[in-house]
């Protein structure tokens, strides 16, 4: 296997990791294989190492070279820099798609939380000129062939306003240690005080990461991606466990309502349990007992089947 890191910029601040089989002569030789660009979750703060290499190694394990886009995240993640990311990334994988045996007719984005949202970013805006004018003259270059999506956000509105993060009574602001803190947002504004407990509102949390502050209407309405998906729109492939008290399940519903009023194919699995950040839901991603789910743990053979059946249809 053939496991580079690829840097797509000069700082190194922005980088994709490899994951490519080698082509043998005992493995189907000159065989072009689909693959899968994975897409860590973070709030756009950070890229969660459980939602990377276990997944991209799992999608490998099926026999897909997979590939793990560390994107900009904290104060680089104002958008749509993530996206110049995911795109340039998609368009250096298709390009060299002869010299790693892969077939670029298939290449799938795979995403989770804030990385489900990057991801199906770029299934509603990888033809949009104002978006990504730089791949006017070959828009194919960076179209993903489908959208694997793991309880992604969507909808900006659609995550929680007020988020325990275990602190009781109410400590001055600049000894809360919370990694979603964002300097140009007013403590008064991002955190709640009540019943002797202190929460964040989340929503303005992430959504400053990804706007540099406060966002504004005009923002949250661009990048809430289920008022642009289209008739061009890639099919997808989206879980959600039942229990998320983070991003809410409305999320992928909302989006999949959304393409299934563009008659795009979608497979939408909303698990009767589990919460947020679930990764594979199995003993290889769960630090804690909650982010294992023996339901939840079913997407990884389900999203493989649905690959299965876009290749078929070719």
């Amino acid at each position: 296997m053939r496991c580079e890191r690829i840097y797509l910029n000069e700082k190194k601040s922005t980088w994709f990791d490899t994951y490519i089989w080698d082509n043998s002569k005992e493995l189907q030789p000159d065989r072009k294989r689909p693959a899968v660009l994975v897409c860590p979750g973070g709030g756009y703060k950070y890229t969660s190492d459980r939602e990377a290499e276990p997944i991209a190694l799992s999608f490998a394990a099926m026999g897909y070279h997979a590939f793990v886009l560390r994107y900009s995240v904290d104060m680089e993640a104002v958008m749509p820099a993530p996206i110049k990311d995911i795109a340039k990334t998609m368009a250096y994988i298709k390009d060299h798609a002869d010299e790693w045996y892969l077939d670029s007719r298939n290449v799938f984005v795979a995403g989770f939380s804030a990385g489900g949202h990057l991801a199906a970013s770029l299934g509603v805006f990888w033809n949009d000129v104002t978006m990504l004018p730089e791949y006017e003259d070959n828009r194919e270059r960076i179209r993903p062939a489908g959208m694997i999506l793991g309880y992604p956000v969507i909808d900006l509105k659609s995550s929680t306003k007020r988020l325990d993060i275990g602190i009781e009574g109410y400590p001055e602001y600049d000894d809360i240690d919370f990694n979603q803190k964002h300097p140009a947002i007013k403590p008064e504004d991002m955190f709640i005080r009540e019943n002797n407990r202190t929460y964040i509102d989340f929503e303005i949390a992430m959504n400053a990461y990804m706007f540099g502050g406060y966002a504004s209407d005009e923002q949250i309405y661009q990048y809430s991606l289920e008022n642009h998906v289209s008739s061009d729109t890639p099919p997808a492939f989206i879980w959600h466990g039942g229990d998320d008290g983070l991003i809410y399940p409305r999320n992928s519903i909302m989006f999949a309502e959304a393409l299934r009023a563009k008659n795009i194919p979608c497979e939408l699995h909303i698990f009767g349990t589990g919460g947020h950040g679930l990764g594979l839901a199995n003993d290889v991603t769960s630090n804690n007992p909650w982010e294992g789910n023996e339901q939840a743990a079913q997407w990884l053979g389900m999203a493989g089947l649905w690959i299965k059946s876009i290749l078929r249809q070719q």
